[in-house]
């Protein structure tokens, strides 16, 4: 048996649904990381430390640091987690990780001047060891500077929500706003970038695998818990500022905004809700000079209705318009979840599966380069492996190095792979195809050679049409 097979099944049983996907699929070497366009989101960050969040609510960061029962706990639990979760995920080709707490100031700077990183290197050293990279998102939050800056404990619904979910760590605290000690913040953020730079200057003992991205917030856009929608000058000056400090400890470097999760789309309309004009205000306001790689999020897959590949498309061609036209595209929130997950809506994990192929080809298509989906669509917490795990094998295996894209029609793409060109389909065929006999791959990766005329595409149903790239010109030439 195949070594990567064989790893799977040591770590989790397929679906009943993920196990009618071709042994080929199973069997193909996951793509490394520096190739990998399908990411996890949740998997592996300071929010999935087991019972360390709870203390840490009760008796704040530093209490939790100075217990080292706590401590050893929670690098255990992350331990456990990397075997039984993040190493079937990398071997599967998912092999970035990113989440809204990777690198949560309060967690780290515990206090004025007193840093403790163990938390954070046990994660880089998690990700790192399978193969993995950590993406620095930058949470500037710190409950001890927010105390010091005068604000009182909040009383906002919204806040208070967000301290029982991702933002665990200023619930001792139970403050959420916007900080005011600037030199503060960075001298955090140049303190953490230095560590992680990979320099061989105050690094993280054991480093192999820097840090190399860095997100400043998370859809910053917003109106409660210290975010920007009435003071854009405030963010332009905090990416400016945090620009600046990433790139002065780390010139290699890369800076990503906190993702867009507004709708763009509504943009169009004659009174937009609010926030909507939020980014165009921002790059009028010559924001887009601190951002080196564009981050958009796309959450309506896990929505009622599932959303719609023309608005995603066009929050990625909007995104790029406003902040750079050939900076690369991050989706960092994306996918659809399988089954119900609390406040999203799942949908059954076949229709997920089909989910991922027109949605990740589009995204491609119109300019993505890397998406981040909640890591449970890919692998349930007993380990048992999802379709949309190898809809993703599947996604690389035929799309993965392309040197050209296009939309050709609604559910129709069309994509330049070495020699051959591969269309996918779920609406109709391309002229182009009329009178070939093609190579068709359904998403559980079953191939067959079939005339283009019985092709059958729906959404539910995509497929992967493959054929050399000089006939498909031959015929066209021709007609």
């Amino acid at each position: 048996m195949p070594t990567i097979l064989l790893a799977v099944l040591l770590f989790g049983m397929d679906s009943t649904e993920a196990a009618r996907v071709a042994s080929w699929v199973r069997t193909t070497t996951a793509v490394d990381a520096d190739h990998a366009h399908f990411n996890a989101l949740g998997a592996l960050s300071t929010t999935v430390i087991g019972g360390g969040s709870q203390f840490i609510r009760t008796n704040g960061p530093a209490a939790f640091y100075a217990n080292a029962s706590q401590l050893t706990q929670t690098t255990q639990q992350l331990q456990m987690r990397t075997t039984t979760y993040i190493t079937p995920l990398a071997q599967g080709g998912v092999r970035w990780y990113r989440d809204v707490q990777n690198i949560p100031w309060g967690m780290i700077e515990v206090s004025r001047g007193t840093y403790k990183f163990d938390l954070i290197d046990a994660l880089v050293q998690d990700s790192q060891s399978v193969g993995g990279r950590y993406v620095g998102t930058v949470a500037p939050f710190a409950g001890w500077e927010l105390k010091a800056a005068g604000y009182a404990p909040t009383t906002d619904e919204q806040c208070q929500r967000l301290l029982t979910e991702d933002f665990y760590y200023l619930t001792f605290d139970q403050r959420m706003d916007r900080y005011k000690d600037e030199t503060a913040y960075t001298a955090f953020l140049g303190k953490v970038v230095e560590r992680y730079d990979g320099d061989g200057i105050d690094d993280m003992p054991g480093l192999t695998t820097p840090i190399r991205y860095w997100q400043i917030h998370n859809e910053p856009e917003g109106d409660h818990c210290g975010n920007y929608r009435f003071d854009v000058s405030a963010f332009v000056r905090l990416m400016s500022i945090s620009a600046n400090t990433i790139h002065s400890a780390c010139p290699s470097c890369k800076v990503i905004n906190g993702g867009a999760g507004i709708p763009l789309w509504l943009e169009k309309l004659a009174n937009p809700p609010g926030g909507v004009t939020f980014w165009r205000d921002y790059a009028a306001a010559g924001g887009a000079t601190s951002i080196d790689v564009i981050a958009v999020h796309y959450n309506d897959g896990k929505s009622e209705g599932h959303g719609s590949i023309e608005n995603f498309e066009e929050q990625i061609r909007r995104a790029r318009e406003l902040l750079g036209s050939t900076k690369p595209v991050w989706v960092t929130e994306f996918g659809a979840i399988v089954g119900n997950h609390g406040l999203f809506v799942g949908l059954p994990e076949a229709e997920a599966g089909a989910w991922y192929v027109r949605f990740c080809t589009a995204g491609l298509a119109a300019g993505a380069e890397k998406f981040f989906s909640d890591a449970a669509s890919f692998l349930d917490q007993d380990g048992t492996v999802l379709l949309p795990y190898y809809v993703n094998k599947l996604l690389e295996a035929k799309l993965g190095g392309f040197t050209s894209a296009s939309r050709i029609a609604n559910g129709q793409y069309q994509f330049r792979v070495g020699a051959n060109d591969v269309y996918v389909l779920w609406s109709g065929v391309p002229s182009a195809l009329s009178g070939r006999t093609v190579t068709k791959t359904d998403m559980y990766g079953n191939e067959s050679t079939v005339a283009a005329s019985s092709l059958a595409p729906s959404e539910l149903a995509p497929v992967f049409v493959t054929v050399a790239s000089a006939q498909v010109r031959q015929r066209a030439v021709k007609h």
